[in-house]
């Protein structure tokens, strides 16, 4: 009988597989410890390990294998799975893009309808094409669906057939089908089919309808829709598997059939619009804050009388940011989380959404940091005020029994961290994101070089130059310069509040190393590839001449490596559910 690793002992950085060409584990890619993104070849692959108590290891390679080789743009690749007497798990591709939950938050009254057609069209078109084949997803639901560019991709096809039962580990209990609610769960292509109904509406009426009966809990009408596309819906959408539709392009059909030719609402529609709008108080509350009435006057509304005609209206791109930004407005400008084991995180600034441009724009640097490009951070986000200290990572490591780093004789405290890896850095930011229950990570190239910037277009967020007192770098005018790191805050913060940014020391980031700007993302996102042997370190150090420290400075890193003049930051993420 083979003995199988604990996957609850697995850890960032750890090697799996085989020893002489393992897979490294990056970060978890679930709640629990069974699925993580790996490195492996200079690549990154999303791998789950078999769990004992779970089924047979002979179900879960055969049905591994039976996922293998299914191509289509809407579902991430699934590879041979990997078996040893330690080791066992299957591989896939990693997709990058926004977890689909997330990109609901978007939108708490339902997407436009163009957007929910291009998000579902192509899981619509892959769905019908497996389940002639017999083949399912089984676990569909809005964390297992991506979007990258506007497009729908489903991650984990088929990963958890082998699995006596699928729980609410695997799949949100909102999308159980009355089959899996059986003693012996019975899982066929019309499960999917019902899960597909659920994520459709929860992207035309928003992610909380998910929380309500389907036959009773749907308004009497949809302001997209014509009265006979809704009744399709509405009975696609109840859970008998009778009334499930047979083919989930013709869903996709009858709602592009109200995109080029809607129909107009009749008189009799109207009350079911009101009926549907009215329930949402806290958008209809936004929609009057943009429209400039105050809030006093909704209480003055006789109950039985509906709100003006504008708040029936669907609001417009333009005010949706207004209420984005006034929520985003009202987040606490600094924020010092507590830890669930005593103590706080890392104090963290926040930093508006904003447009900028990317690069070398004065010539001074090498051809990676070119082409300059502009670039849209579409939402806010908290970065680190200052890097991360050893009195902050060394809490992490001995609450977590990880090797204390070496701090070259300098000193610890308040003093940044040093001779740590990438994988060193990731396991802070998961142990970060545990103990805070918010989602910490290392910044984005894109968030880290705005926020060095900090609105400013020179070398240097103060000028083309160097000056004392703004930087600790070789020649950099401080006391530390070429002789060690100095204590964090000790030079002049930018405009954003943010400390060290040029300097004492190089920060590792989230994103693969790439030679040039062509093809880099224009929006905020981690940018991986491929091939990702090297990550990268942006700001400079103690150690380097003042051109390193540059705000479009960027260099390679093997993600193994220490230094002692290599520390980080980190970034907390603003859950896009904040706009609801």
């Amino acid at each position: 009988m083979n003995e199988f690793y604990d996957i609850n002992k697995l850890k960032i950085g750890q090697h799996v597989g085989v020893e002489l060409d393992p897979y490294i584990l990056n970060y978890r890619a679930s709640m629990n410890n069974t699925a993580w993104v790996a490195d492996h070849g200079g690549r990154s692959f999303v791998i789950r390990f078999y769990e004992p108590s779970k089924g047979k290891v002979e179900d879960f390679l055969q049905n591994s294998r039976k996922y293998v080789g299914i191509k289509h743009q809407a579902i991430t690749p699934n590879y041979p799975p990997f078996y040893s007497k330690l080791w066992v798990f299957s591989c896939s591709a990693v997709c990058g893009g926004e977890n689909l939950y997330s990109f609901l938050g978007k939108y708490p009254d339902g997407a436009p309808l163009n957007v929910v057609i291009g998000l579902l069209d192509t899981i619509a078109k892959a769905l019908d094409q497996i389940h002639a084949k017999e083949l399912f997803h089984g676990h569909l639901d809005l964390n297992a669906i991506q979007v990258v560019n506007g497009i729908g991709v489903m991650t984990g096809l088929g990963a958890h057939h082998w699995m006596q039962r699928i729980t609410e580990q695997e799949l949100d209990p909102r999308l159980f089908p009355p089959e899996y609610q059986r003693r012996v769960q019975k899982r066929t292509p019309a499960s999917d089919r019902f899960a597909f109904m659920r994520i459709l509406m929860a992207a035309l009426l928003g992610e909380s309808i998910l929380d309500k009966d389907m036959k009773s809990g749907l308004p009497s009408s949809h302001p997209y829709l014509s009265n006979s596309t809704w009744k399709k819906l509405k009975k696609w959408s109840r859970s008998q598997e009778r009334h499930r539709p047979k083919s989930l392009v013709e869903v996709i059909r009858a709602l592009r059939a109200n995109l080029y030719r809607p129909e107009q609402l009749e008189t009799k529609k109207t009350k079911g619009l009101l009926d549907f709008r009215s329930h949402r108080k806290l958008y209809a509350g936004l929609s009057i804050l943009i429209a400039g009435i105050t809030l006093a006057a909704i209480s003055l509304w006789p109950e039985d009388t509906p709100p003006p005609q504008q708040l029936t209206q669907v609001p417009t791109q333009e005010q949706q940011k207004q209420i984005e930004k006034k929520i985003f407005e009202a987040l606490p400008q600094v924020l010092e989380e507590p830890l669930k084991s005593g103590g706080k995180a890392p104090k963290i600034e926040k930093i508006a959404p904003s447009k900028f441009k990317m690069g070398d724009q004065h010539h001074l640097g090498d051809d990676n940091e070119i082409p300059v490009h502009e670039v849209d951070i579409p939402h806010g986000f908290y970065i680190s005020k200052y890097e991360v200290t050893f009195d902050q990572y060394d809490r992490f490591a001995k609450a977590t029994g990880r090797k204390i780093p070496a701090d070259n004789g300098w000193g610890r405290g308040n003093r940044p961290v040093i001779n740590v890896s990438w994988y060193d850095a990731k396991a802070y930011t998961s142990w970060l994101s545990d103990q805070t229950n918010q989602v910490y990570r290392l910044p984005t190239e894109i968030e880290w070089e705005y926020s060095a910037r900090a609105n400013s277009n020179t070398a240097f967020w103060y000028g083309n130059s160097v000056k004392p007192g703004y930087s600790v770098c070789d020649s950099c005018g401080s006391q530390w310069d070429g002789v060690s790191t100095a204590p964090v805050g000790s030079q002049a913060s930018n405009p954003l509040g943010l400390y060290d940014m040029h300097g004492n020391v190089a920060e590792w980031v989230e994103d693969c190393y790439h030679d040039s700007y062509k093809g880099a993302p224009t929006k905020n996102q981690i940018w991986l590839s491929d091939q990702c042997k090297s990550r990268v370190i942006r700001g400079g150090s103690w150690f380097d001449i003042p051109r390193v420290g540059r705000s479009s400075t960027r260099y390679r890193a093997e993600p193994n490596l220490k230094a002692s003049n290599w520390g980080f930051r980190v970034v907390r993420i603003i859950p896009s559910n904040t706009s609801h």
